[in-house]
């Protein structure tokens, strides 16, 4: 992966392209930052993809819509989502997407797959 850091550690540049893709619950997803990074927050490229509904109990995650047209579910309503759209998922809410999606999501605290959870 291609990193570049200022001496004083006062920037990262990470280029996306450089990561691989892997199956995540919510699709096909290319971590941008994460945990490794020693910042505060996580940012991953998603092609939504056969989204399971799950919850986080920390985390915050921003969905950014940058192509495409769905819908995400929150604690059972649709919301439909559409090109430059941005949802906020708080943490204990309930979620899974639909459609032919790609997104950015950040997530504060970086995302941990420990946060992930499922109901069944």
């Amino acid at each position: 992966m291609t990193i570049a850091a200022s001496p004083k550690e006062k920037w990262l540049l990470k280029k996306a392209g450089d990561r691989e893709e892997f199956r995540s619950v919510c699709g096909f997803r290319r971590n941008v930052l994460t945990a490794l990074d020693e910042t505060r927050m996580s940012i991953s490229h998603l092609r939504i993809h056969e989204s399971r509904e799950h919850y986080h109990k920390v985390l915050e995650e921003v969905y950014f819509v940058l192509k495409g047209e769905g819908a995400i579910w929150l604690d059972g309503e649709r919301l439909p989502l559409s090109e430059g759209d941005a949802v906020v998922v708080r943490p204990g809410v309930r979620h899974h997407s639909e459609g032919e999606i790609e997104v950015l999501i950040i997530c504060s605290p970086p995302y941990e797959d420990s946060d992930v959870y499922f109901d069944e």
